[in-house]
């Protein structure tokens, strides 16, 4: 497999349209390894994966083997995690949930496993998350979920002095699921990370 760090900023519509790819430019990359795969007789759907943040939100992108939405009903699951520093615990964890009918998504949810109600639904979005299917899989939703904001030199002086370690990583990991049981997952292993910078540490990163 191979993986891109996020190093800039993004700020994508989510309209599931794969013509747009240049909005995704900048965003991080999990692409997977189909030829291990192909030797255990695994089932590939999932082509790459992107995933990125600007200043308020965590974007995601999910390509499907061939640009085709698999034929079969299933469920498409994002977990997320941010974590501080030197944490032994995730800070802060979520799950998308969107179910898949004959193509068409039909129905989504944002939750957090200690909560009972979800934060957003397709019954009942937010304005700020959403979550689509056309030709791939996109959705977005709020750092401010996760408890997690971009950390810039002038904001980490203040949370040093905050008694809640801040943020300084996304996880996210994709994956698809049919009668109850995981059919693919990217990462197939671990997780995809991104760094909680402000954009000018971002590009400095990348060069």
């Amino acid at each position: 497999p191979s993986f891109v760090p996020q190093t800039a900023y993004i700020h994508p519509r989510i309209t599931g349209d794969t013509v747009r790819y240049f909005e995704w430019i900048g965003a991080a990359v999990y692409t997977a390894d189909r030829r291990a795969g192909a030797m255990h007789g695994k089932q590939f759907l999932m082509d790459s994966v992107y995933a990125g943040i600007d200043e308020s939100n965590v974007y995601g992108r999910l390509d499907f083997i061939g640009g085709k939405i698999p034929e079969m009903d299933f469920e498409l699951v994002v977990n997320f995690e941010s974590w501080a520093a030197d944490a032994q615990r995730p800070r802060r964890t979520l799950r998308l949930h969107g179910g898949i009918t004959s193509r068409k998504i039909a129905f989504w949810k944002i939750s957090a496993p200690e909560e009972e109600s979800p934060l957003a639904t397709s019954d009942s979005p937010s304005p700020e998350a959403t979550a689509v299917l056309a030709r791939n899989f996109e959705f977005k939703l709020p750092l401010a979920w996760l408890l997690a904001t971009p950390v810039t030199s002038s904001n980490h002086n203040i949370s040093a002095r905050v008694s809640s370690p801040v943020a300084i990583r996304l996880r996210l990991r994709f994956s698809i699921w049919h009668n109850g049981l995981p059919v693919d997952a990217l990462p197939v292993e671990g997780w995809m990370e991104l760094q909680l910078l402000s954009e000018e540490n971002l590009m400095a990163l990348g060069r």
